[in-house]
């Protein structure tokens, strides 16, 4: 009986097909995994969380988790859209520490090519601040990521984000108000729905 069992799940699975599944084109279309399933329809709307290491390499990135949803299947191609960016939670703790104070700004922003998103941007100082320097950095913060998002493709702002670039841009704003520790896009959500991301 368990040799019959084994014998039709190994066929089960036998009779799967593999899909190659590809980052977005922010990503480079970098293929991330390999996954099995009975036919194309079934690997369509499945999610899938990788680090940023899985595709640069950089151990630098491990703290950087991105989701990916399918969203398009050509052949054995599985191609995917962005959902969501965010930073581990042990990395945020490790940034701050007793002394400093941590500043987060969250705003709903529109990409150029009109792309919707959530964006949530840390500051963390190196010491105490006051609560009307916290405005302040906050409200900067705010002010240029409005800026900068409603100037920038979705695709170009992808790459900025997960390369830190956009931080770096807003910590030398911040630095005009007060010294910071560290400035990170702690998480980015896509609000659009991926099917009205061109690939």
């Amino acid at each position: 009986m368990a040799q019959r069992l084994t014998r039709e799940a190994r066929s089960k699975w036998d009779a799967k097909e593999w899909f190659r599944v590809l980052a977005p084109r922010a990503f480079g279309f970098a293929e991330v995994e390999s996954i099995p399933a009975n036919d194309a329809k079934s690997v369509l709307g499945r999610t899938l969380e990788i680090s940023f290491y899985d595709i640069t390499k950089d151990i630098s990135q491990l703290p950087t988790k991105l989701k990916f949803q399918i969203v398009k299947v050509d052949g054995d191609t599985a191609y995917t859209q962005l959902k969501q960016i965010e930073l581990t939670r042990d990395y945020v703790r490790s940034l701050v520490r007793r002394g400093t104070s941590k500043v987060d700004a969250i705003v709903d922003v529109v990409t150029a090519d009109n792309v919707k998103l959530r964006i949530m941007c840390m500051v963390v100082t190196q010491s105490r601040v006051k609560t009307s320097q916290k405005r302040a950095i906050r409200n900067l913060a705010v002010e240029y990521i409005l800026k900068k998002t409603s100037s920038t493709n979705f695709n170009d702002l992808i790459q900025e984000i997960v390369l830190g670039k956009l931080a770096s841009e807003i910590e030398a704003l911040v630095k005009k108000i007060y010294l910071p520790r560290k400035v990170e896009i702690r998480k980015v959500k896509v609000l659009t729905s991926p099917f009205e991301i061109p690939l």
